[in-house]
């Protein structure tokens, strides 16, 4: 990894506080999208206009009145020439983002009138969807790409990073909604007998392994790790994942947990700050071993 150095403080960059109301609109409109999620898996969506699209699109539209009051705060206050000159550094994508997800939002109601409610992983793949989850994930990522580009410190503190985390942990969480069906945790994989049932169950194991340890690394290369990071990591998804199914897999919580609080030990003991020290790989060889350790002794 190479040294970082101090990086200018842009007219544009706003404080670690503004970063934090960003995730908290952002995780309101990620709860909305779970409870969305949970709606569809038990049969109770029947029209665009439900209770849970109202949480979802509420919290849409407070990032959007959200992101646009920052831009509107940097042009009366730095008299910027033009609006794009005044968006929030690392907040571009989350401009388009917000256009985007309106546009997405307009055709799924569109797509939802003409062809009715999508069920089971249609419900995850239709293009208005898609074009959400796209326009969600430019939004969510804003914070990130703002402190990545503003925090010149190498070994920051949780509460430092925790917006840029929490961003990060967002992030992976939606994607994680769109790949619930091969959420390990969801399954019995355990059981797989039949060659198809076995084949399907490591896929499975790939990906929720991905979905975990992506968010790590992703730090990992830009920060030394704060004690914490990994079972933040790990448990923030447990919990949103476990909203899909009314918390009938707590399990999975309580296995994330122990892995996580295992994980962050173990990379507090390696003193380098080189993402490529091999220590580093053992942890997150180690990571999974146990992880699937428990889920088979569980």
């Amino acid at each position: 990894m190479s040294v970082l150095v101090p990086v200018p403080q842009s007219k544009t960059n706003i404080g670690n506080f503004k970063h934090t109301i960003t995730m908290l609109m952002g995780m309101w409109l990620i709860i909305g999208l779970f409870i969305d999620g949970f709606a569809h898996n038990h049969g109770a969506v029947e029209t665009f206009f439900t209770p849970w699209h109202a949480i979802l699109y509420s919290g849409y539209l407070a990032c959007a009145v959200w992101i646009f009051y920052l831009t509107y705060q940097n042009k009366s206050k730095a008299n910027h020439a033009t609006w794009v000159q005044a968006i929030p550094t690392g907040y571009e994508l989350g401009v388009a983002g917000v256009i985007i997800f309106f546009l997405g939002g307009l055709g799924d109601m569109y797509w939802h009138t003409v062809f009715g409610i999508e069920k089971n992983i249609e419900a995850l793949l239709s293009p208005t969807h898609l074009i959400l989850l796209t326009g969600a994930l430019m939004i969510l990522t804003s914070p990130y790409r703002a402190i990545s580009h503003a925090e010149d410190k190498v070994s920051p503190s949780f509460r430092q990073l925790l917006p840029a985390l929490t961003s990060i942990a967002l992030t992976f969480a939606v994607m994680a909604f769109f790949l619930m069906y091969a959420w390990s945790f969801r399954q019995n994989l355990w059981m797989a007998r039949e060659e198809d049932a076995v084949a399907r169950a490591v896929v499975d194991f790939l990906i929720t392994t991905m979905l975990l340890v992506l968010p790590v690394m992703l730090v990992i290369r830009r920060w030394k790790l704060p004690f914490g990071t990994a079972t933040y990591f790990f448990v923030f998804q447990a919990v949103l994942m476990a909203i899909l199914d009314g918390f009938s897999q707590y399990g999975s919580i309580v296995i994330l947990l122990i892995s996580g609080i295992a994980a962050d030990l173990m990379f507090r003991s390696i003193k380098q700050r080189e993402a490529s020290d091999w220590r580093y790989k053992i942890v997150f060889f180690l990571i999974p071993v146990l992880i699937w350790g428990l889920y088979f002794a569980i």
